[in-house]
């Protein structure tokens, strides 16, 4: 714990939320800091530049924030709550406290772990009509996603290709270290 930023250690506790969660466990991925809060998770934004994504500076880190809640809400609007301000008072960090914001996070509602299709596919309960549920539903968001000329662009051949190329070219110092060949 100690390897922690002093952030996210005092963020372990439950006095640092506004609901005073029962339990706070903290999940990391490459580029988060996750936290969940009984009802409630918590994203932070590492503050990482990895060349496709960078949320180096403060001002990145909020306006990626709000991006996901903006991009997210669009399926999942009840979990996807908003950004949330991180403050500190004499060195005791708080989330959504009065003061200067020194980090923000993504506040989702928690969605029950054993309600999720990884959890109940190998029990045999995903059933047709779910399936359908969900089918109808991403095909409804691709029925009326916008379309158009910046938007081929991004998804073009040209832009695949460079993508591709530009995270060979980011993964190479790691081969045998971290990837295979």
């Amino acid at each position: 714990m100690s390897e922690l930023p002093p952030l996210i250690q005092s963020l372990l506790d439950p006095n640092s939320y506004p609901e005073t969660p029962n339990n706070v466990e903290l999940v990391q991925t490459q580029i988060s800091f996750v936290f969940l809060a009984d009802d409630y998770v918590y994203k932070i934004k590492k503050p990482v530049d990895f060349g496709f994504l960078d949320y180096s500076t403060l001002e990145k880190r909020l306006h990626f924030c709000r991006k996901e809640i903006e991009l997210n809400r669009r399926l999942c609007p009840a979990a996807y709550l908003g950004v949330v301000p991180i403050t500190s008072n004499n060195g005791k960090f708080r989330i959504d406290g009065s003061g200067t914001p020194e980090e923000y996070a993504v506040k989702m509602r928690r969605l029950p772990q054993d309600a999720m299709m990884d959890v109940l596919l190998p029990q045999d309960r995903v059933t047709p009509a779910m399936i359908t549920e969900v089918a109808n539903i991403v095909a409804e968001f691709h029925r009326t996603a916008a379309t158009g000329g910046e938007i081929n662009e991004i998804g073009g051949i040209d832009a695949v290709i460079k993508n591709t190329s530009e995270n060979f070219e980011q993964t190479e110092d790691y081969i045998g270290v971290t990837v295979s060949a």
